[in-house]
């Protein structure tokens, strides 16, 4: 499991080991497939990420990055917030696309 957490350190939400993406209330807010697909609670795609740590929305635009400290990063390259534990990428994906 992955904690989400803003660029202040509190707990946004989480990824579990499943994929599932809930948010501090525990409300879940979508999913993540190992293939880096992203879905909201709607099963609504709405991006994806590469393994090179770039996110994407749904229409293909780049929207952030996630690097390989756990960083998160929006597309003006201000860092937004941090995965603590596993699941960086797709916890990054899901802080891009679903939480924020």
């Amino acid at each position: 499991m992955g904690d989400i957490l803003d660029a202040s350190g509190h707990k946004m939400g989480s990824i579990g080991e499943d994929g599932m993406v809930r948010n501090s209330a525990g409300v879940i807010l979508g999913h993540v497939l190992a293939d880096g697909e992203v879905f909201s609670n709607k099963n609504d795609k709405v991006g994806h990420f590469e393994s090179n740590g770039y996110v994407y929305n749904y229409e293909g635009s780049h929207v952030g990055t996630v690097k390989g400290d756990g960083r998160i990063y929006d597309y003006d390259n201000r860092c937004i917030g941090k995965i603590a534990g596993d699941h960086m990428e797709s916890g990054g994906a899901a802080l891009l696309l679903l939480i924020r």
